[in-house]
């Protein structure tokens, strides 16, 4: 082939390198286009005035130019075009990776006890879409996993439903974002159950034996939230 392209995949913000490779390369003209076609660099003067945009390299064997900044918007095949007697071209593809925020936690309504409490983990914005999981005690809680797809990015949910006990007032759980730009790490959204339960009333005699004319001390001792 007397053109070679390569593929390229990079964070979105980054900066995306796309090489062009020349085969027995004459000084025929070189054109490299964007995804709609628009021309962006002509035999290495640039011909798109978009400043993210620059020419790094142009020899008979390699030409790359570098992309700035890059969005999801900037996504799609790039032209490498070689016009010699025969017109050969080949398309390297950009693929940009969204790596998700911090997630949030939603609560529908107050945990009380004896009741269920549903808790909603979201990440608004990803790409590819991310994968939620809801974990306590180590252990994953299954939940309904939601994905919306927002033309170039997806927003995605996992909500669950548990059972309360005012035992559970307190008790941790986690919401874990995994993602392949996030480099085998996870985003964690720590939240604590708050169990609102009715007040629970103990009264603690004293200890020993009174005798007639001692003092009578009673401890009374309340547990409720609030």
């Amino acid at each position: 082939q007397a053109v070679q392209a390569e593929n390229v995949t990079v964070l979105e913000g980054g900066t995306a390198q796309i090489s062009c490779r020349l085969q027995n390369y004459d000084g025929s003209i070189v054109v490299i286009q964007n995804p709609r076609r628009q021309t962006l660099f002509f035999n290495g003067t640039r011909a798109l005035k978009d400043d993210r945009f620059q020419m790094v390299l142009f020899t008979p064997r390699l030409v790359r130019i570098t992309l700035t900044n890059v969005s999801v918007t900037d996504e799609g095949g790039y032209f490498c075009q070689l016009y010699t007697a025969a017109t050969h071209h080949q398309v390297a593809t950009l693929s940009v990776l969204v790596p998700p925020e911090m997630p949030t936690v939603e609560v529908k309504q107050e945990a009380v006890e004896g009741d269920e409490v549903e808790l909603t983990c979201v990440s608004p914005r990803s790409k590819p879409a991310t994968s939620l999981r809801w974990v306590r005690n180590s252990r994953e809680i299954p939940g309904a996993v939601s994905q919306q797809d927002n033309g170039k990015t997806f927003s995605v949910s996992n909500t669950i439903r548990i059972p309360v006990e005012r035992k559970d007032n307190g008790a941790a759980l986690s919401c874990e974002a995994s993602h392949q730009a996030l480099g085998g790490q996870k985003k964690i959204r720590h939240y604590r159950l708050d169990v609102y339960f009715a007040p629970s009333v103990r009264i603690v005699p004293p200890s020993g034996i009174l005798r007639e004319g001692d003092s009578l001390s009673l401890t009374c001792s309340v547990t409720g939230n609030p």
